[in-house]
């Protein structure tokens, strides 16, 4: 073999690898939604994803962050992995995939694939047909339940972990993590909203 058939190989194997790479990095590109900055401890990756487009939707960003601004899609996977049961988790991560099974038979695509006025009829619809949860979360029996309540459980979940990430507590609410000593009768204007923890 002399060199410039030695080169010629070594240009075609080089040119098979970039190839490989070019055509790995498209098919990845064609899921759903983009790459996630977190990983899923409970979800897998679609579930996840499900979930950051749902949370983003419900609390999207405005004058204010958005939910994915403050990591409640994270937030939600951490709790589910450390508070709640495997049962729990289980019906969780059946929920996202009952609620994506929902919008691709109504509107024809996974439920991050649909532009921003479709995901708000799903997210509607399903907020009119999903009862309250009977009192708080926390104390809610999920054993007795005809149906698990996913939509109203991700709710309460992604409020949580908003209004009680740093950054909206810190920087959007009157925090004040030192209240002082306490006065039992001030006038409220000398108080004004310091009502956060």
């Amino acid at each position: 073999m002399n060199r410039r058939e030695a080169l010629k190989g070594t240009a075609m194997i080089l040119g098979y690898a970039i190839t490989g790479a070019t055509i790995s990095s498209i098919v990845q590109s064609c899921g759903t939604g983009e790459k996630l900055s977190w990983t899923p401890k409970i979800l897998n990756q679609e579930q996840a994803k499900i979930l950051s487009a749902l949370v983003d939707r419900i609390l999207p960003r405005t004058d204010t962050p958005g939910a994915l601004d403050v990591g409640t899609d994270e937030f939600i996977d951490k709790i589910l992995a450390s508070a709640f049961p495997e049962k729990i988790q289980k019906g969780f991560a059946a929920g996202l995939d009952s609620f994506n099974a929902s919008a691709k038979s109504k509107q024809g695509k996974d439920f991050v694939k649909l532009d921003d006025l479709k995901k708000d009829e799903v997210i509607k619809d399903f907020e009119e047909k999903s009862g309250p949860l009977p009192g708080a979360l926390w104390a809610y029996n999920f054993a007795d339940a005809d149906e698990f309540p996913f939509y109203r459980m991700m709710k309460e979940l992604a409020l949580l972990g908003y209004f009680h990430s740093e950054k909206i507590g810190t920087e959007y609410l009157a925090y004040d993590p030192i209240p002082g000593p306490f006065k039992g009768c001030i006038d409220y204007s000398e108080v004004g909203k310091a009502w956060t923890e």
